[in-house]
Formats: C-alpha cells, structure tokens, sequence
C-alpha cells in the first residue's frame, strides 16, 4: 500500500523534472530563434524589429509554464488529501469491526455457555453483568455511528429546546458516576440554574465521549472535575482528568475524525468518533471547544464555551 502512495510522488518529482527541462529547452530555443529573427530583419528590414516585445512573449510563456506547474501541484496536493482520508477510513473501518466483533463474541460466548451447563445463581449473574456491559458497548458504537450520520448531514441543533443546564449536566454525570472503578472520583461544581437552548441528544453524547475518554486514558484510579459556570451571555464548562495528558503537537489534532492517539505498548479500545462528535456537538450549539494538557501523564482539560438561551445554532 505504501508503494501505490508513493508513486505519484515519483511521478510529481519527475513531472517537476521535465518541466525544468522543457523550460531551460524552450528558453534557450526563442533566445537562439530571436536572435536569428534580429539579425535578418537589421538585414533586410530594420523596421521590424520591435524593442522589447520579444522579452514580453518569453514572459508570457513562463508565466504559462508556471500555471501548469502550480496546477500539477494543486492536483498532487488533492490527491495527497484525498490518500490521507482513504488511510484513516480503512483504519476506522478496521477498528470499528474489531470493536463490533468483540462484544458480539463475548455475547455469543456466554449464551452458549448458558445453554449448555447449569450454572450456579451467582455465576449466571456474573454472565448477565458481562453481557449487559457488552450490549451498552455495543449501544454507545451504534449511537457515535447515528451522530456521525447527523452530523455529516447537518441534522445537529435541529430538536434544540431550552432546558435547566445545570440541572441536566448534573443529573447525567450522577447517572454515569455508576461506571467509576473502585477509587475513582467524580467532583462536580455546577451553578445552579444556567438555562440555555440545548440539543440534548446531542449534548448528552457529548458529555458520555467526554466522560468514558477520561476513563479510557486515567489509571486504575480516575479523577474527574466538572465545572459548569455562567459568565456573560455564555457558560464555561471545564472538564478535566488525571489521564495520560498530550503533546501539544496533539491538542488539534484529536478532534479530527478518525483520529486516535497511539502510544507503544497499549491497546485501547475505541473508533477516533468520540472527540469528533464532541467538538461537532458543541460547534452545533454556537460553541467552542478547547483542550489544555502540561504534558504527558499530566491529565487534560477541556475547555468548553456555549452561549445561554437564544445562542444561534449551526448545524
């Protein structure tokens, strides 16, 4: 696959080549032809010659052969960026079939396993927890599937209404609270009654990216802050981990889709949607979405800005 990639490299590098070369030819050609032309009309009929009108042809030329040239690059630069997204798509394509795969296994193992034994209450139990675990997995990969759909066709902000903020970031990270290991620590410091005109599907997607991406890149132990705060015409909510932290090269580029930071050694689950689908939630919202890191192993923040009721929506 890297051999096909490269090959229109080699062709631009040799595209470059002739160029130059046609270039230098074609030069040295119309100096030689003009001077011969020069030569005969001072002969035979001294008023053709026409000063400096040569000079304004050769120009012409070069600035012809210059457009072509800058077209190849355009050509090459599309094609550069059209190879980049067709490598991301068949590495997301590659992942989210391991991440279907690996919950319907795991579900498909433990149902057989029941059929064929008689298991004891509190290992059926255990089955049921793992197979619940595995359909939530499975819900979350469908529902980033259908928000990316949403999002590639404008739908965001489209059932937007105007709720208690606070009230309802309070109440789903309650709900996930749930989902902390042992030792893990959610803190929450949300102003009360912050109203503001919310897609809250949208939203509450958001803020399950946000919160599972903290467990997913913290250790054995999490520690998760929320802030929620009203300043202006906008609220502030800040959302910060005890993670894996990031280079600053990476800040930006996180949120693209597809994209999913690598480190050497760890396999960690996910499709490169969830950051995606978050900075595209609160973009819908009028908003903006930032992320502050000292370096790695020192956590993430981010930095979330949304305007309160009547904030114009994008979709």
């Amino acid at each position: 696959m890297h051999r096909k990639l490269s090959n229109p490299l080699i062709a631009l590098i040799g595209i470059q080549l002739i160029w130059v070369v046609m270039v230098v030819s074609w030069v040295y050609w119309f100096i030689g032809r003009n001077k011969e032309f020069r030569n005969l009309a001072m002969r035979y009929k001294p008023e053709l010659v026409t000063q400096g009108l040569e000079w304004i042809v050769l120009v012409e030329g070069l600035l012809m052969a210059v457009a072509i040239l800058a077209g190849v690059y355009v050509i090459f630069l599309y094609w550069r960026r059209q190879a980049k997204l067709y490598l991301q798509q068949r590495t997301y394509i590659s992942q989210l079939t391991h991440e279907l795969k690996s919950p319907l296994a795991s579900i498909q193992l433990h149902l057989e396993t029941v059929k064929m034994r008689d298991l004891p209450k509190e290992k059926l139990d255990g089955f049921i927890d793992t197979m619940l675990s595995d359909t939530d997995r499975l819900n979350i990969l469908t529902s980033n599937l259908l928000m990316a759909t949403r999002i590639e066709f404008r739908q965001l902000g489209e059932k937007a209404k105007k709720i208690d903020f606070s009230e309802f970031v309070m109440s789903y990270l309650q709900s996930k609270s749930g989902e902390l290991p042992e030792g893990g620590r959610l803190t929450m410091e949300i102003e009360p009654q912050i109203t503001a005109t919310i897609d809250v599907e949208g939203m509450e997607m958001a803020l399950r990216n946000l919160f599972e991406n903290a467990l997913l890149y913290s250790p054995v132990s999490p520690e998760i802050r929320v802030s929620l705060r009203r300043s202006g015409r906008q609220c502030l909510l800040d959302f910060q981990d005890n993670g894996k932290g990031l280079k600053k090269n990476e800040q930006e580029k996180i949120f693209d889709m597809f994209y999913r930071v690598r480190t050497p050694g760890e396999n960690i689950r996910g499709t490169g949607l969830g950051l995606y689908i978050v900075r595209s939630v609160v973009n819908a919202h009028g908003g903006k979405i930032t992320v502050e890191s000292p370096g790695l192993g020192k956590g993430c923040t981010f930095h979330i800005t949304l305007p309160l009721q009547g904030g114009q929506q994008r979709g």
